[in-house]
């Protein structure tokens, strides 16, 4: 590994952005798992972002990092504002007049097009989760990360522009193999696939777990929609064989909880059912409740065509790897990138319908000798994915030219 600690490297200067941090979801613990690893090793590292200051505090806590040495600087991108700006106009009439082109407006983007150069080519690194698009970039090192394997239907003009853009970016890291298959790139640049980190060693599996199924995911129908609906109705065709077994639902919720009507409705069908729901979990509670429960499910993906939509289908699933981590035997959608997670009747099982899902499910809560076996084995399994690999493939793709 690359001697990223020497006093040749103190003086670097890295930035990180996400527009999409507020969310603290899967791709903000990445690419601030990537923050903490830049720290450690002699990084200046500035985070540009423009919101609520204290979501640095909420992310330590949430995804147990030591981030404090970071540095917020304004947002020069606006790409959070701008969707949320566009969804609004989606309510109204559309802002022609904003979109014709005028002397004012070309000024405007030269304005913009300067600044972004004069702020960006002071970094020695810069990584940058797109949202879809192709920033314009200028540091030394620009390194730009694919969460989400978006298909775009760009006219030939703009496919151009991309292209050009491309060549501003020496790498391309993808979470997964199969946001890999999805993601363009050119002959200058090289793409790599870095999974997400999981600090295994945090987690740990009781000597005494219950009868608890669990699955960990946001409260909400964006994007890759966790399904907890299709859950419940699952679980409420199990209970019935099996009484003394409980659902817990944990994740986190943008809005109050008492105004997410996602979650208000997650609840009414759940009515009368042992379901258990635990909102924006910090790390200790989330970590107490994996120690304890013994299934892990997950639907994220399910009904979805994935070459048609791979972005609604789970791009890794880190959830499902600290459930691994804790003992949990995993039984999820054979959809997106968890079958590269769960290797099916190894340590694990993937499912395509609910009936499969219940099925499996029968069949370990009938067969404790072989939930005990998959359970060590999907422990091992979590290993692939520990923080530990994550920073060595990090830093020796860093460090190549």
């Amino acid at each position: 590994m690359p001697d990223f600690g020497n006093s040749n490297k103190m003086n670097k200067k890295a930035a990180i952005y996400d527009p999409y941090l507020d969310t603290l979801g899967g791709g903000e613990r990445y690419c601030l798992s990537v923050a903490e690893i830049l720290l450690k090793n002699n990084y200046s590292v500035d985070l540009f972002w423009s919101g609520d200051p204290n979501l640095i505090n909420q992310a330590e806590d949430r995804f147990s990092l030591s981030i404090k040495g970071i540095n917020i600087v304004p947002d020069i991108f606006n790409i959070h504002k701008q969707k949320i700006e566009l969804a609004l106009e989606g309510q109204n009439l559309p802002k022609i007049t904003s979109r014709i082109i005028t002397p004012k407006n070309i000024y405007q983007k030269f304005k913009s097009f300067l600044k972004k150069y004069q702020i960006t080519k002071k970094y020695d690194l810069f990584f940058y989760l797109s949202d879809g698009s192709i920033p314009v970039l200028f540091s030394k090192d620009n390194i730009l990360h694919v969460q989400v394997p978006f298909l775009q239907k760009n006219s030939p003009f703009q496919k151009t522009i991309d292209i050009l853009k491309l060549l501003l970016f020496k790498k391309i890291i993808c979470n997964s193999e199969f946001t890999d298959k999805f993601t363009k790139n050119n002959f200058f640049s090289k793409k790599f696939v870095l999974y997400p980190p999981v600090d295994i060693q945090k987690f740990n599996s009781s000597d005494k777990k219950l009868d608890i199924i669990l699955s960990v995911g946001r409260f909400d129908n964006i994007l890759n929609a966790k399904k907890q609906d299709v859950l419940i109705d699952s679980f409420s065709k199990l209970s019935t064989q099996n009484p003394k077994w409980k659902l817990i639902l944990a994740g986190g919720s943008l809005e109050k909880p008492e105004s997410n009507s996602y979650l208000k409705h997650l609840r009414f069908i759940s009515s009368g059912l042992p379901v258990e729901f635990v909102i924006n979990p910090d790390f200790a509670n989330l970590k107490n409740i994996y120690s304890q429960a013994k299934i892990y499910w997950h639907a994220a993906g399910y009904g979805v065509n994935e070459n048609i939509n791979p972005q609604n289908a789970e791009h890794f699933g880190i959830t499902v790897v600290e459930a691994m981590a804790s003992g949990l035997v995993p039984v999820v959608v054979a959809k997106g990138g968890l079958p590269e997670i769960v290797t099916d009747e190894k340590d694990g099982f993937l499912w395509n319908t609910p009936e499969e899902l219940i099925a499996k499910t029968n069949l370990l809560i009938a067969s404790p000798e072989t939930q005990k076996n998959m359970s060590q084995s999907a422990i091992l399994s979590s290993e692939k994915f520990s923080k530990e690999n994550f920073e060595k493939k990090l830093l020796s793709i860093i460090s190549q030219k």
